[in-house]
């Protein structure tokens, strides 16, 4: 086989193999388009009471995350 063979032949060879592949992809777009149409979206049930909030008292921790940012921004030098 000379070059010109084997060049047309890997060209036929990756045309057939990208084709494959965007006709597969279409398809696959196509499936889930219709798929999607047909089955109903799921709606979340509706609640009409609200989320508790939960408070708690975390000073310490607030003041220890507080100090280590002073700590790390006065090692810096800023």
């Amino acid at each position: 086989m000379n070059i010109d063979q084997l060049l047309t032949q890997s060209l036929q060879l990756l045309g057939l193999g990208m084709g494959s592949v965007f006709i597969i992809l279409g398809l696959l777009i196509g499936i889930i388009s219709v798929v999607s149409k047909l089955v109903p979206e799921e709606l979340l049930p509706h609640t009409t009471t609200t989320p508790e909030v939960v408070v708690t008292d975390n000073h310490a921790h607030i003041a220890a995350i507080q100090a280590a940012i002073h700590q790390y921004r006065r090692s810096r030098g800023n």
